[in-house]
C-alpha cells in the first residue's frame, strides 16, 4: 500500500499528483509545503512507532527528522519561519502534545513538556494572524468519563474541552473557549473567527458546528446539512469553508467540498472514488493586511 499525495489548484480546478510515499505508519498523514517543494509525512521509524519524515520532491530523497516519537496526529509545515508544528506523542508517554520542530537544527521543543495530564486533540494555524490554536482536555477526566460510561452502559460523555491560542514564537498561550461535557472534534481559524465541529457524546452523531469569536470567545451555533468530523478549513475570505465528509441532504458520497455560509451552496471539489481520502490541508496565501 502507498500514500498517494495530490494537490488540487482551486482556480484552475486541476489535480496534480505530487508523489507516492510508503504506507507504513499507524496513521498515514501527509502535508505538502509548496514553498519548499517538500512533503512532510508520518512514517515508520527504526524503532516501534511513527516518526516525522520530509520528502524533497526535487531530489526525490526522504529524510527522517525525528527520533523519539510514537505517533503524529497533525502537521503544520509553516507555523513560523523555518518552524514546523505538530501534535504528537513521545515514546513512552500517553498525552498528545504540541511540538515545534526547528527545520535548521531538527531540534524539537514541546509546549508544557512537564504536563502529564493534558492531551491535545487537534491543532490549527491562522496565516492571517500568525497564531496557532489547540484543542485540549484532561486525560484523568477522560478516564473518569469512560468509567462512568462502562458502569452505566450509556454513551460516553466527553471531558471538558478547551481551545487555547499559542504564539508560535513566544510560546505564550491564552484560553479562547471551554465547552463542558462536549467534544470539540476539529477547528479552523481565519482572522477573528474560528469554526469548530462538536459532539455531545464520544463517537456518536449528531455533529454540531459553530463559529467562535476569537476576541470574546462568544459562540454562535450553525445549522448545516453537512457531515464532517475532521478537516474543516475556513477559506481565504472567511465566507465559507472546505471540508472532508458528506454534503448531506441525502447525499452520502464522501469527498472534499466547499460550503458557502452566505448562500448555503455546496461545491464539489474532489470525490473519493479510487481510494480512501485520509486527510487534506488547505494551502493558501494569507489575506493582505
Amino acid at each position: 500500500m502507498k500514500m498517494n499525495v495530490y494537490t488540487y489548484e482551486l482556480q484552475s480546478k486541476t489535480l496534480n499528483k505530487m508523489t507516492d510515499l510508503p504506507y507504513n505508519s499507524q496513521y498515514p498523514l501527509t502535508v505538502v509545503s509548496l514553498a519548499e517543494d517538500t512533503t512532510y509525512y508520518s512514517g515508520e521509524g527504526k524503532n516501534k512507532g511513527d516518526e516525522l519524515f520530509a520528502y524533497d520532491m526535487k531530489t526525490r530523497q526522504a529524510k527522517q527528522l525525528s527520533s523519539n516519537l510514537f505517533a503524529i496526529n497533525a502537521i503544520i509545515p509553516d507555523a513560523t519561519e523555518n518552524t514546523l508544528m505538530m501534535a504528537a506523542v513521545q515514546k513512552g508517554e500517553r498525552p498528545v502534545k504540541v511540538m515545534f520542530l526547528d527545520k535548521a537544527t531538527q531540534k524539537i521543543s514541546i509546549l508544557n513538556e512537564q504536563d502529564s495530564d493534558t492531551t491535545t486533540w487537534d491543532i490549527s494555524y491562522d496565516p492571517e494572524t500568525e497564531e496557532a490554536y489547540a484543542i485540549q482536555y484532561s486525560e484523568e477526566e477522560q478516564y473518569e468519563q469512560m468509567e462512568k460510561s462502562n458502569q452505566t452502559q450509556k454513551p460516553m460523555v466527553p471531558p471538558s474541552h478547551t481551545i487555547i491560542e499559542i504564539n508560535p514564537v513566544t510560546k505564550q498561550t491564552r484560553p479562547i473557549i471551554t465547552l463542558k461535557d462536549e467534544q470539540i472534534l476539529t477547528l479552523s481559524t481565519r482572522g477573528n473567527q474560528m469554526l469548530i465541529a462538536t459532539a455531545k457524546h464520544i463517537n456518536k452523531l449528531p455533529i454540531g458546528y459553530s463559529l467562535v469569536d476569537l476576541k470574546t470567545g462568544q459562540r454562535k451555533e450553525l445549522q448545516l446539512p453537512i457531515k464532517a468530523s475532521s478537516e474543516l478549513f475556513l477559506d481565504k475570505e472567511g465566507n465559507g469553508f472546505y471540508f472532508l465528509g458528506e454534503k448531506g441532504n441525502g447525499n452520502t458520497e464522501r469527498g472534499i467540498y466547499h460550503y458557502d455560509m452566505r448562500t448555503s451552496e455546496i461545491e464539489t471539489i474532489f470525490l473519493q472514488k479510487e481510494g480512501f481520502i485520509n486527510n487534506f490541508t488547505l494551502i493558501s496565501e494569507p489575506v493582505s493586511k
